[in-house]
């Protein structure tokens, strides 16, 4: 539900942690952490081998599997026991409709 997903994203915190808000921006400006404007087609040819959605599940569950060039390694929180199923499948949906 990517619905689900964009509120999920707009949270100030999930959990313990920041919310994705917090770090990502959907203008492209820069912020702790990669923009989101246009991350479905980024993340179709990030990592050779892996669909959009693998990719996206991955870097929210082990964020420094695949860090992207000019930010750093483990900055991002794993959000792999803080999301349930649920959530990360809406998440994921909603972050594959930013094209």
């Amino acid at each position: 539900d990517a619905k689900a997903g964009e509120t999920l994203f707009a949270q100030t915190n999930i959990g313990a942690n920041p919310g994705c808000k917090t770090c990502h921006s959907l203008d492209g400006s820069a912020l702790v952490g990669p923009t989101m404007q246009g991350f479905a087609a980024r993340a179709a040819t990030r990592v050779q081998g892996e669909s959009a959605e693998q990719y996206t599940r991955q870097s929210i569950t082990d964020p420094n599997a695949h860090v992207v060039e000019g930010f750093a390694q483990g900055v991002m929180p794993t959000f792999k026991d803080v999301l349930s199923d649920t959530q990360l499948n809406d998440l994921t949906a909603y972050l594959l409709t930013l094209k």
